[in-house]
């Protein structure tokens, strides 16, 4: 067997062997035609409720995301500072974790929630995540900036 120099890239087992060691959190959502709500899971235990746009077959702005697995990395989004981007989520871009309370808040995004229930807006009465800065620091200190893998189960 070649010894490494330097110079020399890394073997692609290395990379694969940094992704098993990252976190793998599962959302379990369910829809209707106002909403998705979920509850993300890291391994057994609940982290966080969640809200997002009704699943309306992927369309850009109106729909949450398919299900799948993604890679989920930090970011520092112009509009929202220091988030997640969900990564490689076929035919959209931009998909990020970041803090808001309803489908108003979103364009496909998620918003993490301590609870869900019932806000009144100018606009208003919705279906809400209530408490969504403090879900998402409660999120950010599980994952500590580092990147995790997502799962999402759509019912």
């Amino acid at each position: 067997m070649r010894r490494l120099i330097a110079g020399d890239k890394l073997p692609l087992i290395i990379t694969n062997l940094e992704r098993l060691k990252m976190k793998k959190l599962k959302l379990i959502t369910f829809s209707n035609n106002v909403c998705t709500t979920g509850k993300l899971y890291h391994e057994k235990d609940m982290v966080c409720y969640t809200m997002e746009l009704p699943w309306l077959k992927n369309a850009k702005n109106i729909s949450c995301i398919p299900a799948g697995e993604y890679m989920v990395k930090m970011t520092n989004s112009p509009k929202y500072g220091p988030c997640y981007k969900i990564r490689n989520v076929t035919g959209r871009t931009d998909i990020l974790i970041h803090k808001g309370n309803t489908t108003d808040d979103t364009e496909g995004c998620i918003l993490p929630a301590s609870t869900i229930g019932v806000l009144n807006t100018m606009k208003g009465t919705h279906i809400a995540g209530l408490s969504s800065r403090n879900a998402y620091v409660k999120l950010t200190n599980l994952l500590g900036g580092e990147s995790f893998t997502l799962i999402i189960e759509r019912h």
